[in-house]
């Protein structure tokens, strides 16, 4: 077997894909510690198998989602084979496929693992024990305790699973032993089961007897039940009809008494209205001149309150007409004066801007000379200068003086503004007060005029005229009337129904002779139905009395029968017990021969075993002193394999030394051997060949002298060997190697690896 690619994706830390081509014989796999080596070679088994030192889930790639690809192509036996296993979905899922010269051969994981099963002759741990020697492995041969030396052989061997079914064999002869003697201790009388049983049997009888006489005394008591149940039906259909016939009477009466009363009310009603038609004759001559009555006294009342309405607005003087000549004189004489303060201000204003002006000149004047010229023309001062000065400050004093004579007539005319302000408030405010005087006495003169309107209406609308006791007897009047009116409406309508009330009081008396005929009718039936209840107490009693029967009859029918039950279950227990103290009996036979079986097997394996680690010591003895030649030139007689503890001694010129004598080149080369043995034994015992040979870090932290016995003997390896990949840290081993591999770390915990061309 001899790997030729390996195809990578999502697969542990290599998430980018990865596609190598590796070469054959002896091929070196470099990097820094923890770059992914032993992830790297790790794939092939996980492809091949599905073996993983992880769950499925942490084979993926940590933080993608995207599918996991593992593929491995290799050449065996002189055709191509490639593996594909993948892992997708949220779950894990694993799928694989293989396919030989490019034709698929097998689908699915389980099929794919035992096509390759069935194509390299070995399983899953037989494979890795044989191709792959882990860190540190090589070392351990001569390192550890013997003990411990030998699990390990043994457990690369194959060995430790034959140890533990030797020992389950052990385990279950011994309790098959115990099993026995156990139940040999607990085996029953089967003559005191089967008196039991016998026993058990007659009791079942005479309980299901007794059972049978308890059903027959219930159907008795069942029969006198259903006499006692049809009398007291019988008897309680009597008391319905009864019941009915008296609440029917008590229905009838009712109305009967009803239509009595009905008849006397209705017969005292028509004398009543009989004495209201007398009474309305009377009424109706008081109750006509309402109207006449009520119109005179409307307009008496209007008179009086026109009379009233007259009294409230008595005759008042009439006010002065208002002077709005004088408001408006005044108004104007207070705008002329606003008028003069306004125009004596801008005077003012126009002296104070004259006197700034004349000042600025004058110091103008002072500011020149009389040897310079004039601001304003240009020309020469001289004898001049004086008189210009002189002019400018007579100006000064003109205007200085205008403006304190204007300053000293403004508080006069301020003061005469402000009167004729005042003024013009006061006549305006007489005005405002003559207007709303005038303005209440017209209307107080119009409503009055309204008022002598409104009475002399009255007066005229009343006919006959105003008479004083009008104002008392008109009321009164009045109101009498009105309550006859009233008197005459209620009799009219207590009359309205006298014919109703006939025709009720009529039909009031023919119920209550109904009523009395129905009374009589069904009393006749009451004395024909000849009702007991005397008789009917005692038929419910004895009703009673039989269904208490029946239940004591049903409760005690019941208990023989669960006796009867349990007596039959006794029976049939005590039939199984027999039957299984008779197969306890039986079975006792069959334990002590398999407790014989297992004790003779465990022993078998164990003596196979024994004869398999017999025959694997000289064997790897033999196979691992071959390989130390080679790799040594037969440097050394020869290189022994203790059967019983696999420690490793050299025999030199005829005696036999431990390793400890020989430098670390002699052990390590001793352990590869020993190493390579195992691997060749485990094909030469499962009966195939696989080729290749995985050593991970066996140069650990060799000097320069081992590391270079070590790489010589790698390269006489692989005359054994199709392949062999050798996974270090050590970079500088890649340039002794004839192909290499480089895996190199990367950012985020990832990694990717690429070809090294040899020497």
């Amino acid at each position: 077997m001899r790997i030729t690619r390996l195809l990578l994706r999502n697969f542990r830390v290599f998430a980018d894909e990865l596609e190598l081509e590796v070469p054959p014989g002896l091929v070196g796999i470099y990097g820094a510690n923890g770059s992914g080596k032993t992830t790297l070679v790790s794939a092939i088994p996980w492809a091949l198998f599905g073996h993983s030192r992880t769950s499925n889930d942490q084979v993926r790639t940590a933080g993608v989602d995207a599918e996991s690809v593992t593929e491995v192509e290799f050449e065996h036996e002189g055709h191509l084979y490639a593996v594909r296993r993948t892992i997708s979905g949220v779950n894990s899922t694993v799928r694989a496929r293989a396919w030989a010269d490019g034709l698929l051969v097998a689908d699915g994981a389980r099929d794919t693992a035992r096509y390759v099963r069935s194509l390299l002759g070995i399983d899953d741990a037989s494979f890795r024990a044989s191709v792959f020697a882990e860190q540190n492995q090589l070392a351990a041969f001569s390192t550890i305790a013997p003990a411990k030396r030998r699990d390990l052989v043994l457990k690369l061997l194959g060995i430790t699973p034959l140890d533990a079914a030797r020992d389950r064999a052990r385990r279950d002869a011994r309790a098959a032993a115990d099993d026995h003697a156990r139940l040999r201790a607990l085996l029953p009388d089967l003559d005191a089961l089967r008196v039991a049983a016998a026993e058990a049997q007659q009791a079942a009888r005479t309980a299901e007897l007794a059972a049978e006489a308890a059903r027959a005394e219930l159907g008795e008591r069942r029969r006198q039940l259903g006499l006692a149940r049809r009398e007291h039906d019988q008897m309680a259909v009597h008391a319905g009809e009864h019941e009915a016939l008296v609440a029917e009477g008590r229905m009838v009466r009712s109305h009967h008494d009803a239509a009595v009363a009905r008849v006397a009310e209705l017969e005292r009603e028509l004398a009543e209205l009989s004495e209201a038609g007398a009474r309305l004759a009377r009424v109706e001559d008081e109750a006509k001149g309402l109207d006449a009555a009520e119109a005179r006294l409307a307009a008496v009342q209007r008179v009086r309150e026109a009379e009233a309405a007259l009294a409230a607005a008595p005759a008042s003087p009439e006010p002065p007409v208002p002077d709005e000549d004088r408001c408006a004189a005044a108004r104007r004489a207070a705008e002329d004066a606003r008028g003069a303060l306004a125009t004596h201000d801008a005077l003012v204003a126009e002296a104070r801007r004259q006197r700034t002006s004349a000042s600025a000149a004058l110091d103008d004047s002072v500011r020149v000379s009389d040897e310079g010229d004039c601001p304003l023309c240009g020309q020469s001062l001289g004898e001049a200068f004086e008189q210009v000065q002189a002019h400018r400050r007579a100006e000064l004093a003109r205007v200085e003086a205008r403006l304190r004579a204007l300053d000293g007539r403004r508080p006069a005319l301020v003061a005469a503004a402000d009167d004729a302000a005042d003024r013009a408030r006061h006549e305006h405010r007489v005005l405002e007060q003559a207007r709303q005087a005038r303005g209440a006495w017209e209307r107080h003169r119009a409503g009055r005029e309204a008022a002598e309107q409104a009475l002399r209406q009255a007066r005229a609308r009343l006919d006959p005229p105003l008479r004083p006791e009008d104002d008392t007897e008109l009321p009164a009047e009045v109101e009498r009337r009105r309550q006859a009116a009233k008197e005459c409406q209620l009799l009219r309508g207590r009359l309205d129904r006298q014919a109703r009330a006939e025709r009720e009081l009529e039909a009031a008396r023919d119920e209550r002779d109904s009523g009395a005929g129905r009374l009589e009718a069904l009393r006749d039936k009451v004395r024909a139905l000849s009702f007991d209840r005397h008789a009917l107490a005692s038929a419910r009693q004895a009703l009673e009395l039989a269904e208490q029967a029946v239940d004591a009859a049903d409760v005690r029918t019941r208990s023989a029968e669960v006796d009867a039950a349990r007596a039959e279950a006794a029976a049939d227990a005590a039939e199984r017990s027999l039957a299984a103290g008779a197969e306890q009996h039986a079975k006792l036979g069959e334990l002590a021969e398999q407790a014989r079986h297992l004790g003779r097997l465990a022993e078998l394996l164990h003596q196979f075993r024994n004869q398999l680690v017999g025959s694997v010591g000289p064997r790897l003895s033999r196979q691992a002193a071959s390989l130390f030649a080679e790799l040594t030139d037969a440097e050394y007689d020869e290189l022994q394999i203790d059967p019983e503890t696999y420690a490793i001694r050299i025999l030199d010129q005829g005696v036999a030394y431990d390793m400890d004598r020989f430098s670390g080149s002699e052990t390590d080369l001793a352990n590869l051997a020993l190493r390579v043995a195992i691997s060749e034994h485990l094909g030469f015992q499962s009966g195939g060949q696989v080729g290749l040979l995985v050593l991970d870090e066996v140069f650990g932290f060799l000097d320069a002298d081992r590391k270079d016995r070590m790489l010589r003997a790698l390269e006489r390896l692989r005359g054994r060997f199709r392949q062999v990949l050798v996974v270090t840290h050590d970079a500088e081993v890649k340039d002794r190697l004839p192909n290499a591999i480089e895996v190199v770390k990367l950012p985020g915990r990832r990694a990717t690896a690429h070809v090294v061309g040899g020497p």
